[in-house]
């Protein structure tokens, strides 16, 4: 099921990955009952790091592709109805627009992983009180696993978060948390064939959401070409975000937000 990377190379990546890009609107500014729903507060109490997918427009959707967005506004929601938690977006400005060959992808993945890193490294001096949120779609999963599977302890305490979406290193074998919005998570690694482990500091935090038919994190074999309808406009849809969120709530929960 898993695919070595010189078969892959053989196929553009832009076939395999391109399409990540949702057709969202551009974010608003709605609020929670009194209170804003996102907020501009360099150390808000969750600062949700997030990086979009490839070929997706840093100018629209808070800098994080459609999908992270509508899912961090429905997660905001429902840490406004049990807290009085602020949340910011920060977005990775990393070149996502590199798909036409294997290395030119990796290296803007690696290009990605190391902003989030130093990113998370600014913040974790700068806001002492502040929790951190990891949230990827697509290539920006990949980033997100990436940046989780070797990062630095004093960051990985403050860490409560790191999800990822439709991750084409998914890792069926990786002991941490797995969805699949059934009954079951799928069983299939990425297309890109399984990543490294995520950090043991980070598995407790450690989300990673793949629905049945998405061929990007959920291989099983599938032929090279296009992303499919279901990995380009599944996580994006409003029923969706809510399902996601709540998933990623229950990890906040449990690590204390």
């Amino acid at each position: 099921m898993t695919r070595r990377l010189p078969q892959l190379a053989a196929t553009a990546v832009a076939t395999l990955l391109l399409g990540s890009c949702g057709t969202g609107p551009t974010a608003g500014s709605g609020t929670s009952g009194d209170r804003p729903l996102l907020v501009d507060e360099t150390c808000a109490d969750l600062v949700v790091v997030g990086a979009r997918g490839s070929t997706q427009d840093p100018d629209r959707n808070l800098g994080v592709g459609t999908e992270v967005r509508v899912t961090v506004e429905e997660l905001a929601k429902l840490l406004h109805r049990r807290s009085d938690t602020t949340v910011r977006v920060d977005p990775i400005r990393y070149d996502s627009s590199q798909t036409a060959t294997l290395a030119a992808y990796q290296r803007q993945v690696a290009e990605g992983s190391q902003l989030m890193t130093r990113r998370l490294e600014k913040l974790e001096r700068r806001c002492p009180d502040s929790r951190f949120a990891l949230v990827g779609f697509s290539e920006g999963a990949q980033v997100v696993h990436a940046t989780a599977a070797d990062m630095p302890a004093a960051v990985a305490e403050r860490v409560s978060l790191v999800a990822m979406m439709a991750d084409p290193r998914q890792n069926p074998t990786d002991a941490i948390t797995r969805y699949g919005y059934a009954s079951e998570p799928v069983t299939g690694s990425g297309r890109l064939g399984s990543g490294s482990p995520i950090d043991p500091d980070l598995r407790r935090a450690a989300i990673s959401l793949c629905v049945e038919g998405d061929e990007i994190c959920n291989d099983e074999g599938a032929p090279g070409g296009p992303p499919s309808a279901t990995h380009r406009t599944f996580y994006e849809k409003s029923s969706t975000a809510k399902v996601t969120a709540k998933q990623l709530d229950r990890v906040l929960r449990r690590n204390g937000v």
